[in-house]
């Protein structure tokens, strides 16, 4: 204002509460103990601890992802020697940054057979760097077996860095006849 000539706080910041105070001679509240309340001070901490819950979270998350879907449509192949098959789909997401090498296997309390959809009796697959990958696995249950008897039997697919040595699992179920 006193470039142009003008007397100061012609336009100035002035919060309605303070404008009778002003009017009636007391002195201009300064702008910073506008900005700087303890309600503005409290989002600003709010928002910062906020940010850095993300990014802690960014740091401790895991490189491995794994979702397992069953194929619904049969439940159960019934195989020519009378082994049970179920098929599922694994959708497996690399988080790293590098190409890795992973290992697939089951764990189950019944004598379950785990096969990977073109790998030739190999259990590894590969995955580019920050890429999900599906993989069709076949887990099948001999005819002597229970869980190719019983109605359902619980299994659980595991996969494995093979470089870092980490880890990913879930759980499903494998369907059998239920005859017993």
């Amino acid at each position: 204002m006193d470039r142009i000539g003008k007397p100061r706080g012609l336009i100035d910041y002035l919060a309605l509460t303070d404008e009778v105070a002003e009017r009636g001679g007391a002195k201009p509240v300064l702008i910073w103990r506008h900005i700087l309340r303890p309600r503005t001070l409290i989002y600003t901490a709010m928002w910062a601890a906020i940010g850095l819950g993300m990014v802690y979270a960014l740091f401790i998350r895991t490189d491995i992802e794994m979702t397992v879907s069953p194929v619904r449509n049969p439940t159960f192949v019934l195989q020519s020697d009378g082994s049970i098959r179920n098929i599922y789909d694994v959708r497996l997401r690399n988080k790293s940054g590098d190409d890795r090498q992973f290992h697939m296997n089951l764990t189950s309390d019944a004598i379950l057979r785990i096969e990977l959809e073109g790998r030739d009796g190999e259990l590894w697959l590969e995955a580019p760097a920050d890429t999900t990958i599906l993989q069709r696995v076949y887990v099948t249950a001999r005819p002597q077996d229970l869980a190719a008897a019983q109605d359902s039997t619980a299994l659980r697919l595991w996969v494995e860095d093979l470089e870092s040595g980490h880890r990913a699992k879930q759980s499903t179920i494998f369907n059998g006849r239920g005859t017993k």
